[in-house]
Parts: structure tokens; C-alpha cells; sequence
């Protein structure tokens, strides 16, 4: 099995989706009056593309579509001085609020701050949590499966004990809905399985690369009508993108037999131990194709697997299909089992095959 994430990123194109953020908020002097036709520029810290709007008469801005990421705000207005916000952080739709100050003096001055406290998300009534991409790299994935991370968020569970036994991935109950009630987007984009064999045990119709994300927001509850569709959760995760530094990864991840214990079965029926090979691999790379304009970003990932598995079965022995109970019937797995508690003796009167069941004797 492999996957491939490719991506151009191209500043001169900006389209609304649902993976974007909204930031706003309003501009005062001094004194706390609005300031209107004020300039606010959003730069990206990354890529250093811009996008700018101008206040309205009651000194509020508003960006309706940035793309996640560390931002550099800029507010100018003639008299004052200029006020630039370094390291806002936005996640994905998130509908947070900067509000600024401005104070009188030359529009060639500057007041900078930095390492200014989180943008809070006030403008929204949606609850759940952001899973960015540090608790992404640096906590324990088992099978680098992302959808576990969803489990950090409150009224989040894992799922029953059959889809666990057999691999299911991106399942998971919220709030009590079945697991099969969430709906999942990628990039602003529907990726949600309809089909009834969930291709690939996934209630996906892509199961995107650890390396590939940026970060991913679940939305548990009172989520806006724009994502409608589903009484459980939404899941909306957003793929990474090239910046101006050039920047990649590899990785490989080994699970093989040579460490493994054997198990009870083989033991018990005196087989070797088990085979196993599972290797996961891949890598990511992001770089500028024009600096301050254009983008490219790339993933793969690889998975090759092999298991021998030891079966057991049961088969009725011939005999046994004649209702002749004569041989034990015991438990190979309880070294006190001798099978007398099954053995019925034959007679001619039950079990032999010929007789009359419906006796005395043989209700006995």
C-alpha cells in the first residue's frame, strides 16, 4: 500500500474553503475611539504573502479566508504610529480576534510586540480542540494513524472492541453517536466514505500521511450549518505546504518477528514461532518554486506487511455425525480436561445409530 500527497501552492489564487481561518477585529486610538480606513496587513511568517483590508466606519477589519499558520499583523493610519503583531498563530477555522491600539506619532515609527498571548476564537460557538502538528510528530501513533489524536478532545472515545480487532481506522464515538455518524474533510474537501465496505476499513476515502499534515481540528458539537451532514463529529484537517525554506523528512518505522515472542497457540501446538514483517516508510519535501509566490509540497508513504497466522479449528469427527459419542471430546487448551465430562457410552438402546433415541436410556 502506498500514498502520495502533492500539492502546488500558488499566493496569485485565493479561494474561500473551509479550511481557512477567519481573523478580525477592531482598531481604537488611545483614547478607545475607532479608527476607520485604517490598513491592516496580514503577512504569512512562512511564505510572506500579504493580504490586507481596510476598517469600515466602526474601525473593524476582517479577514475571511486565511490559511493556517504564524502571521505578522500590521495596522497603519495616518497620525499614528505603526503597530505591527508578530507570531499570530492561526488554526484551521478558527474565527479568532486581534483587537488593536494604536498610539499618536509618525506613520514612519513603529511599535512592535512579540510573543503576544494566543488569538482567542470569540467569534465562534463551536466547541472541540486543534491537534497541531507538534502533538502530531511528538506523541505515539500506533500505526501512525492521526485519528487517535481526536481521543484528546472531551467526549471523545475509542471505538468497540471489534472494529479495534480488525484494524478499522478513523473510527471513533463522540458525545455517544455511533462511530459511523462523523464526517471527515481534507483540505476544505468532502472525504468522507459512503461506500458500505468502508474501502480499506476506513471510513475515509483518504487516510492522509502524519507527514503530510499541517494540523486538524474536530469539531465535537454546535458547529456551523456549513458543515452539516452528520450527527456526530466533524473532522476537518488541512495538508501542509511549501514555504521559502526549503524543508523535508524520512522516516521508517520496523516491526519483524525477530523480537517477538511466540504465542500461546503455536507454543501449545508445537509450531515455530509466528512470521512477521511490517514496514512503514515514506518521506515529505516542501520548498519554493518563486520565493514569495509559488509553492510546492510532496509526500509518500509506503507500507508493506506480512503475518503468518496460526488458525484452530474444530472438526466433528465422522462418528460423531452419527450421534456416536464413544470417543472424549475435550479441551486441548486445559491440561485437566480428559473428556470424560463429554463421553456418553454406546449402547444398544442410544447412540448406536440404529436405535431409538427417544428412550429412557438414552435421556438418561
Amino acid at each position: 500500500m502506498a500514498k502520495v500527497f502533492f500539492s502546488l501552492f500558488l499566493v496569485t489564487v485565493a479561494l474561500a474553503q473551509f479550511d481557512s481561518a477567519t481573523l478580525t477585529g477592531i482598531v481604537t486610538d488611545p483614547a478607545g475611539s475607532l479608527v476607520p480606513n485604517a490598513t491592516v496587513r496580514a503577512v504569512n511568517e512562512a511564505t510572506n504573502t500579504e493580504a490586507s483590508a481596510i476598517t469600515n466606519t466602526e474601525g473593524r477589519y476582517v479577514f475571511p479566508s486565511l490559511r493556517p499558520g504564524s502571521y505578522r499583523v500590521v495596522t497603519s493610519a495616518q497620525g499614528f504610529k505603526q503597530f505591527v503583531s508578530s507570531g499570530v498563530v492561526l488554526q484551521v477555522n478558527q474565527a479568532g480576534r486581534l483587537d488593536v491600539q494604536l498610539t499618536v506619532g509618525a506613520i514612519t515609527e513603529q511599535v512592535s510586540v512579540t510573543g503576544e498571548a494566543p488569538v482567542l476564537d470569540t467569534e465562534s460557538a463551536s466547541r472541540g480542540a486543534v491537534i497541531d502538528r507538534t502533538k502530531m510528530v511528538e506523541l505515539p501513533l500506533n500505526g501512525r494513524d492521526y485519528n487517535q489524536l481526536a481521543l484528546l478532545s472531551p467526549g471523545v472515545l475509542a471505538p468497540t472492541p471489534r472494529l479495534q480487532s480488525v484494524g478499522f481506522r478513523g473510527a471513533f464515538n463522540v458525545n455517544g453517536n455511533r462511530a459511523f455518524q462523523n464526517a471527515f474533510q481534507l483540505d476544505g474537501v468532502d472525504n468522507t466514505s459512503y461506500s458500505n465496505s468502508f474501502r480499506g476499513l476506513n471510513v475515509q476515502v483518504i487516510q492522509p500521511s502524519v507527514e503530510a499534515l499541517e494540523e486538524f481540528k474536530i469539531q465535537t458539537n454546535a458547529y456551523s450549518a456549513e458543515f452539516g451532514r452528520s450527527a456526530g463529529a466533524l473532522i476537518n484537517a488541512v495538508i501542509r505546504s511549501g514555504s521559502n525554506q526549503i524543508h523535508g523528512s524520512g522516516y521508517e518505522f520496523i516491526r519483524n518477528s525477530r523480537l517477538d515472542a511466540s504465542n500461546f497457540f503455536a507454543n501449545k501446538n508445537g509450531l515455530p514461532k509466528p512470521f512477521r514483517q511490517r514496514n512503514q516508510f515514506g518521506g515529505s519535501f516542501g520548498a519554493p518554486i518563486r520565493k514569495d509566490h509559488t509553492f510546492i509540497f510532496g509526500d509518500y508513504e509506503g507500507l508493506r506487511d506480512a503475518a503468518a497466522v496460526i488458525r484452530l479449528s474444530s472438526v466433528p469427527k465422522p462418528i460423531w455425525k452419527q450421534g456416536m459419542f464413544a470417543t472424549p471430546i475435550w479441551n486441548p487448551y486445559n491440561p485437566l480436561d480428559t473428556g470424560t465430562d463429554f463421553r456418553i457410552p454406546a449402547t444398544a438402546d442410544c447412540n448406536n445409530g440404529s436405535g431409538n433415541r427417544d428412550t429412557a436410556a438414552c435421556r438418561d
